[in-house]
């Protein structure tokens, strides 16, 4: 790949921290770079719980991940690979408060970068996920049937009451491989205007786990008709879902 201008990694620039790109399963964390030099190649950027991803001694492959612009003016993402030089446990921000970083040394030639799937987010208040399912011609809202407990560009996990008042849910009675149509609201209410995006697809259950807890059963369901668009606008959500829950420790 012809080398890109590393200009774009600048302090404050929101990131994906991509962790061990080439493996099976790929992860995605929404981080800030803190500071840069490129005369050094390194950088300094926010830090998720690394020690999960260490194999024994072997240690995590990290990739900086951003947009850039090329020659032609298209937009593609990228990432940059780096060498972890050492955990941060206390970085001192400049607003006196203290969070843990990373830094790393980065190779200025990045690689094409698709991990869009690696990407799953647990709403919050700050940034909803609604939906409602349609099976056979009935209809089921969350908040009231189910919740909507994760989401990624790939699928979503559904957290179903095993009562509705004191009658059984019939979404108890869910099978894997069964299939169903999915609305969803994205709702962001991080900024001063509410920003709302609503997508329309489709599922098909492919876990079940009637022992998630007494109250609850798990349903884990994969997309099946997720378009170009709609995976644009999810995987949008998400980074913007990570990076504001990131600022809003860091205040960066």
């Amino acid at each position: 790949m012809t080398p890109v201008d590393d200009s774009a990694l600048k302090p404050g620039t929101g990131i994906d921290l991509v962790i061990n790109l080439h493996s099976l399963t790929p992860v995605s964390h929404a981080s800030v770079i803190f500071e840069t030099d490129p005369k050094t190649r390194n950088l300094i950027v926010a830090a998720p719980d690394v020690s999960k991803y260490q194999n024994g001694n072997k240690p995590a492959l990290f990739h900086v991940s951003t947009l850039i612009r090329t020659d032609s003016g298209e937009k593609k993402r990228v990432g940059f690979p780096c060498h972890l030089t050492r955990v941060i446990p206390a970085y001192r921000l400049a607003n006196g408060n203290t969070t843990q970083a990373l830094a790393l040394t980065y190779v200025p030639t990045p690689e094409d970068v698709n991990v869009r799937s690696a990407f799953r987010y647990s709403p919050t208040a700050a940034h909803e996920v609604l939906g409602k399912l349609v099976i056979a011609g009935h209809e089921f809202f969350s908040g009231d049937q189910f919740r909507i407990c994760d989401i990624s560009i790939t699928g979503v996990g559904l957290v179903i009451p095993r009562l509705l008042g004191k009658g059984k849910n019939p979404l108890t009675a869910l099978e894997t491989g069964r299939v169903a149509k999915l609305g969803l609201v994205l709702r962001d209410h991080s900024q001063e205007k509410e920003h709302l995006d609503t997508l329309q697809t489709a599922i098909s259950v492919v876990r079940i786990n009637r022992k998630f807890n007494e109250l609850s059963i798990f349903a884990g369901c994969r997309f099946t008709r997720l378009d170009s668009r709609g995976e644009e606008v999810l995987s949008h959500f998400i980074h913007n879902a990570q990076l504001h829950e990131i600022r809003s420790i860091t205040h960066t």
